[in-house]
Formats: C-alpha cells, sequence, structure tokens
C-alpha cells in the first residue's frame, strides 16, 4: 500500500533554471523509485499553506519539510505558523522529516534551540559521522558513518530538544541529525545533486566572496564547485524514511 508524503516546500527563492525545493524532491523521488512506494502532495509553505495536523498524523501519511534561504529565527510570517503545526503534528504522533531549515524548524518546534553556527559556514560535499543512536536508526539503513552529503547552511541545532537522540555529528555541526520519536531532523539535504549545489553556489558567488568571505575569489570558487559529488547513501535517507512511515522498517521503535 502506498503511503501520502505531504511535501511542504519553504524555498523562498528558485534556481537560475527556475527549479526549487518541490522538484529537487520530486527529482529525488523518481530516482529512488519511490513513486511505487508514495505519492507527493505539495504545499507552498511560503504562502501559509500546510496540511491538517490531523490529517498527517494518521496512518499512511508523513510529513517532509525543505530547505530554505534563511534561519527559523527570522521574522517572516509563516515562519511561526510552520513551527507550530509542526509541534501539533509531533504530538498528534505523525511521521517527520525536517531537511536543513527543515532541521531547525522541527528543533524548534519540539523547545530545542537554532544559532548562527560559530564554526561559520558549511556548504559542499562534506562528511558526517553516526552517533550509535544513529548506526541503529532505520533512517541510516545503508549509510556508513563518514559516507558524503550535500549540504549548506549557516545555522545550527545549538540544543537538542528535551529527550532527543543524536544520530550524527561532524567537527562542524555537532547536531547533523536528531530524532524525537517519529520525528527526525537532517541538517544536509539528501535531495540535493552536485548540479543543484553548483548552481547555488553561482547564484550566490558574490556574498560567499565578498560578504563571508568563505571563498577567495572567482579561482577558488571554480576549484570549489569541482569538488561537489553524488551522495547517494544521503538520497537513500528519503526511502529510509518512507520505509519507517509505511511500517516497512525492521528495528524501528516508533
Amino acid at each position: 500500500m502506498k503511503i501520502l508524503v505531504h511535501l511542504v516546500d519553504v524555498t523562498d527563492f528558485t534556481l537560475p533554471d527556475g527549479t526549487a525545493s518541490s522538484d529537487w524532491f520530486e527529482d529525488a523521488f523518481a530516482a529512488l523509485e519511490l513513486y511505487e512506494k508514495a505519492d507527493l502532495r505539495i504545499y507552498d509553505g511560503t504562502a501559509g499553506l500546510l496540511p491538517a495536523p490531523g490529517e498527517v498524523s494518521r496512518p499512511g501519511n508523513a510529513v517532509v519539510v525543505t530547505g530554505s534561504a534563511g534561519p527559523v529565527y527570522e521574522k517572516k510570517p509563516w515562519i511561526g505558523p510552520l513551527v507550530d503545526f509542526l509541534a501539533d503534528a509531533h504530538r498528534a504522533g505523525s511521521w517527520i522529516l525536517g531537511v536543513c531549515f527543515g532541521h531547525h524548524a522541527l528543533a524548534a518546534a519540539l523547545g530545542g534551540e537554532v544559532t548562527e553556527n560559530p564554526r561559520g559556514r558549511e556548504m559542499g560535499t562534506v562528511r558526517i559521522y553516526l552517533t550509535e543512536a544513529g548506526r541503529a536508526s532505520p533512517l541510516f539503513r545503508g549509510f556508513r558513518s563518514g559516507d558524503p552529503v550535500n549540504l549548506v547552511h549557516r545555522t545550527h541545532v545549538s540544543k537538542l530538544p528535551e529527550g532527543a537522540e543524536r544520530l550524527a555529528y561532524n567537527q562542524m555541526t555537532p547536531t547533523q541529525a536528531f530524532r524525537s520519536g517519529r520525528s527526525f531532523g537532517y541538517q544536509p539535504h539528501p535531495e540535493m545533486t552536485p548540479a543543484i549545489l553548483e548552481q547555488l553556489v553561482r547564484m550566490y558567488g558574490n556574498v560567499l566572496i565578498r560578504r563571508e568571505h568563505f571563498l577567495d575569489d572567482a579561482e577558488h570558487l571554480e576549484n570549489f564547485v569541482g569538488t561537489f559529488g553524488e551522495t547517494p547513501s544521503s538520497m537513500r535517507i528519503l526511502e529510509n524514511f518512507v520505509d519507517m512511515a509505511a511500517g516497512r522498517a525492521e528495528g524501528d521503535r516508533g
């Protein structure tokens, strides 16, 4: 039986090719052949469009919240309702996966803290490592500790919600993933390909070079985009989450 994944797209920008997060997730679902297991229903979270907590908590439903451009503590009119929705959906026992901004919004909804990362921006293809809880979690089935992921962020979960388990980390970001009941936060982007990352870097090149000094110059930018790679085990996080929400994953404590 298929499940219904409610994808809340809070991307408040588009890439030069005209795509946004919902397009990237659709492509990832197709690459993983997940449409045999799940259907996607997309909501424009930046327009305040959200599913009903009562609906997403029913068996056969799950929620994914995408990344966005700014921090979760920014005063945008759609952020507060999204955080409230996540808190309600979590209390109702929904399966939730928050990705990047969604990871931060979920942490905030459950009482954690999100701040600017004092170590600076983390961007590109990097490696993350699993805690003991992460190695035991069905979310990371097929993911080896130290596998590469694609990500881009400046803020991070600086304090976990009470009772949450840290699942993954690296030197730059102590909490790369966490779990609280059926709710999962994942800092990397399982849906992000090297081509998407490259467009982001080129789109924000002036900011990365002149304002943040994350990159030195145009030559450094060219060398940087050459380091981006495919991250198949990170993409598989999506399949694992769908399997858990569908009750297909062994060893899950739900």
